[in-house]
């Protein structure tokens, strides 16, 4: 079946594989996956993709080393048709990769007939007919699809690495809608957002920026169609634009959706050609900027503040549209209510000591730090950890509460607890049984519960994914704890986060939430 059959490269020096999926650009030149570090070869050497279908490779030379295939010199710029156990030179005579087709093409039986017929007649085919694809090749770009579609990547064939960036947003910022929608109806459906964009941006080119689009398109995900056609539409963006710009497309929702900063991190540490970049003179430009209702007339607020934050965690001077393009002051916006940037390493849980034995009633939600503190503080005391959790119900909350009650322990019951009568099922056990019972509440806003949470997801793959509707439904839910629920006292617990690694630290001061 066509589905199953695959194309890669074979080093014929070392065995390594290169796969070379369907009508996908593949740069071949200088870089880790092909292990070449002679400087003859350009770092993007060769351009070629399979047609897996059609058991043939399109190739282009656009570096400057002299590439052969079968002991044959290659023009510059030209496509070439080739097969299977072909061999690819990056440079004549070095660096040779044999083209596989699994299963065998029927008509490439035996390896002998190949060669023969390589002798006999020319294999190549110069040009582009036939080729569909290699309009793809000749609009001088290559589409990459990092991590499983998580991110996708433009690179136009003349796109150079440069140590100022100008980064902007798409939508809403470089075009908006033609129909006036909300959201393009097709992929045509687009126009220059403000004033003379185009010259703008090939001026910021011209003054020796790298000009580069970073995008969330979340909706674009597991819909094959609706990706080819938003890849056609940045291609068309930048054909009129005519410039080398490099795009970066946030498609899932976690290290590389701004405000997170996973695009920004690939073009400094791979995608910039290894010229660092210096961050104070470049900039960011984006619409989602925090901005109130009626920032200008009869505006709406901006429907997030994920631009301005991802140009805050990466420390980059940022512009509205409004102000880059047409030179606007700036107005006034809001900054989220929780700022992971606090510093709390002077914050100091309370004094939990009590003379008597008793019940501790945790109340927090997902992420709001109360099984971190119970673990931490009260387990090495001595206190028995009950958790719905861990135990499936609360009916067996209350059969191990009261065991452990029975053995003159003190409890800790690490749940939720989130409206009185959840909570009154624990006290009306710590009246029964005349122990005093006492309630924690961890003082932790719904915002920095969505931060922690999203914190976990992206640094432990094996923790459960709290979904916001969750912590929303917790929020709604929330009954405040009153002493004359039957608490002996209540105190605050605040959240303090600790961290395993410089890293995992360094992302949490960062704005998570778009």
């Amino acid at each position: 079946m066509f589905n199953q059959r695959q194309c890669y490269l074979i080093n014929v020096e070392t065995n390594k594989q290169i796969n070379l999926p369907h009508l996908t650009p593949t740069v071949l030149g200088r870089n880790e996956d092909t292990e070449i570090k002679d400087t003859f070869v350009s770092k993007k050497q060769i351009l070629l993709y399979s047609d897996i279908k059609e058991n043939k490779v399109k190739l282009k030379v656009v570096g400057k080393a002299l590439s052969g295939c079968n002991g044959l010199a290659l023009q510059s710029n030209l496509v070439y048709t080739i097969g299977h156990h072909d061999i690819i030179d990056l440079r004549i005579g070095n660096h040779k990769f044999k083209v596989i087709f699994d299963p065998e093409p029927e008509s490439d039986k035996t390896e002998s007939e190949v060669k023969k017929r390589k002798i006999m007649y020319d294999i190549f085919k110069k040009g582009e007919t036939n080729m569909e694809s290699a309009q793809e090749l000749n609009a001088v770009g290559m589409w990459e699809d990092i991590n499983n579609k998580e991110m996708l990547i433009y690179t136009p064939e003349n796109c150079e690495g440069r140590n100022k960036i100008a980064g902007f947003d798409i939508d809403g910022t470089i075009i908006k809608t033609k129909s006036g929608a909300r959201f393009p109806t097709n992929m045509d459906d687009w126009t220059w957002y403000l004033g003379d964009v185009k010259n703008q941006l090939r001026k910021v080119y011209e003054e020796k920026y790298k000009v580069v689009f970073f995008t969330n398109q979340f909706g674009l995900r597991n819909d094959n169609t609706k990706i080819k056609d938003f890849k056609k539409k940045i291609e068309n963006i930048l054909k009129s634009l005519n410039l080398p710009v490099q795009v970066f497309i946030a498609i899932g929702k976690k290290h590389f959706r701004k405000p997170r900063t996973g695009m920004w991190d690939c073009l400094l540490n791979k995608k910039n050609n290894d010229i660092s970049i210096d961050i104070n003179q470049s900039f960011f430009v984006g619409d989602a900027a925090g901005r109130e209702k009626n920032w200008a007339p009869k505006r709406n607020k901006d429907h997030s503040c994920a631009d301005r934050l991802f140009a805050m965690n990466i420390g980059l001077k940022f512009y509205t549209p409004e102000e880059y393009f047409l030179k606007q002051k700036p107005v006034p916006f809001k900054m989220p209510e929780f700022d992971p940037r606090i510093d709390t390493s002077n914050l100091m849980y309370p004094d939990v000591s009590y003379p008597k034995q008793h019940v501790v009633l945790m109340v927090g939600g997902p992420g709001s730090g109360k099984s971190n503190f119970v673990k931490g503080s009260l387990i090495p005391k001595g206190y028995i950890h009950i958790s719905r959790d861990q135990l499936g119900s609360w009916q067996k909350c209350v059969k191990e509460m009261e065991d452990a009650l029975a053995q003159k322990k003190n409890v800790v019951i690490d749940n939720t607890n989130v409206d009185k009568e959840t909570r009154s099922r624990f006290i009306q056990v710590a009246k029964k049984l005349n122990v005093d019972i006492r309630c924690f509440v961890m003082d932790v806003t719904v915002t920095q519960m969505r931060h922690n949470n999203l914190f976990r997801e992206l640094t432990d793959p094996n923790h459960a994914v709290i979904s916001d509707i969750i912590i929303f439904s917790y929020r709604k839910n929330y009954q405040e704890p009153e002493l004359s629920e039957g608490y002996v006292d209540i105190l605050k617990i605040p959240f303090i986060a600790k961290f395993s690694n410089k890293n995992h630290e360094k992302l949490y001061r960062n704005f998570l939430l778009d």
